[in-house]
């Protein structure tokens, strides 16, 4: 394997950042840790870095410990939230400050110099000082600069955090294209889900220092292996449930097929029950369906091309679940507030997880 972590562990006084974390990187893959604030996915970075020590567990690339090398000998490249870029230098300096730190040649740096700005569409900037960029631009210079002495790896700090939302949807879009065209091990840092789902090879999901998941970011979504995953990554509904026989669980007066079973219960046992919201299905006028259970229409909320509805099952409003209809679907249904009508939960679309 490229990129090792073998049971890491780092610690600050009392707390546990990194909690015995293995995980193997792939060489050429765009690998993201994803998780709320305080995690350890930044902490975790860090280490790969060299710029913090683990307390213990052993980081290898190509089956050498990294232990002993020194962060400015690991020919690791380097994306800071804040760029970092020098404001007393130019465009062109701030790419080749790196390159003079590691002895090129005068002649080399100014054609790595040249061939950079191309990469990132900025050669009529290589003069320009950073405070005369925007911030997508001087997000360009700097991932430039991260790529300009050839790292092995790219390490990306919450990279696009500082940028408008317009500019971040562009911009993820151009750094996933140049890393796929470099073909460079990136490992990405980002509280962004967004950004994780659709810049990632594999997403590695962390909470409280410890990994949840590591997965295709398809896998992430549609098959949470922890109720946090589920949870944390894009919008899903909890239900209270009890366990059944058959592998069916018990929602209040009506029994429902599960496929996707996260234990294995005990009868009665109460269990969550999740389902993400364009996997419930409208049943009007129909009954006595298989997963069908009575609902109302307790919320409509317009969002333009689509509208979010909230419903009741059973009338009870302490079960409640949300599902979202297209601006012609609500048309043809005709939705409002007090309606009630079946829906189906299907059965391969259902996870169950302890209480």
């Amino acid at each position: 394997m490229f990129l090792s972590l073998r049971d890491v562990t780092k610690t600050f006084g009392n707390v546990t950042a990194v909690d015995s974390v293995s995980l193997e990187i792939q060489e050429g893959e765009l690998i993201c840790f994803l998780g709320p604030s305080g995690c350890g996915k930044t902490t975790l970075l860090r280490l790969i870095a060299g710029l913090e020590q683990s307390d213990s567990g052993q980081i290898c690339m190509a089956d050498k410990d990294l232990a002993k090398t020194a962060e400015r000998d690991r020919n690791f490249g380097m994306m800071f939230q804040s760029y970092s870029l020098f404001p007393n230098m130019t465009v062109a300096k701030n790419i080749a400050y790196g390159l003079e730190c590691r002895k090129w040649r005068k002649g080399e740096i100014g054609s790595r110099v040249v061939e950079m700005l191309e990469l990132v569409h900025l050669e009529d900037q290589l003069d320009k000082q950073p405070s005369q960029l925007s911030g997508g631009q001087q997000q360009r210079v700097a991932l430039a600069r991260a790529l300009a002495p050839k790292p092995y790896v790219l390490l990306l700090d919450e990279p696009l955090s500082a940028l408008d939302a317009k500019v971040r949807g562009s911009l993820r879009g151009e750094i996933r294209k140049l890393q796929q065209g470099l073909g460079i091990t990136t490992v990405m840092v980002t509280h962004d889900q967004e950004e994780a789902l659709t810049m990632a090879d594999r997403v590695v999901v962390m909470n409280e220092g410890v990994i949840e998941q590591v997965d295709s970011p398809v896998e992430i979504y549609s098959r949470p292996s922890t109720s946090f995953v589920a949870n944390f990554i894009g919008t899903m509904n909890f239900l209270d449930a009890n366990a059944s026989a058959d592998g069916k669980v018990r929602l209040g007066e009506v029994e429902i097929s599960c496929a996707n079973w996260r234990l294995d219960p005990s009868p009665n046992q109460p269990v969550r029950l999740a389902v993400r919201p364009e996997d419930v299905h409208f049943q009007a006028q129909q009954e006595g369906l298989p997963n069908s259970v009575m609902a109302e229409v307790v919320w409509v909320e317009f969002l333009g091309s689509i509208y979010r509805i909230d419903l009741a099952l059973g009338g009870d409003e302490t079960q409640m679940i949300r599902t979202e209809l297209s601006a012609n679907m609500m048309r043809e249904m005709n939705l409002s507030t007090g309606m009630c009508l079946p829906v189906v939960l299907p059965a391969e679309m259902l996870w169950v997880y302890g209480a």
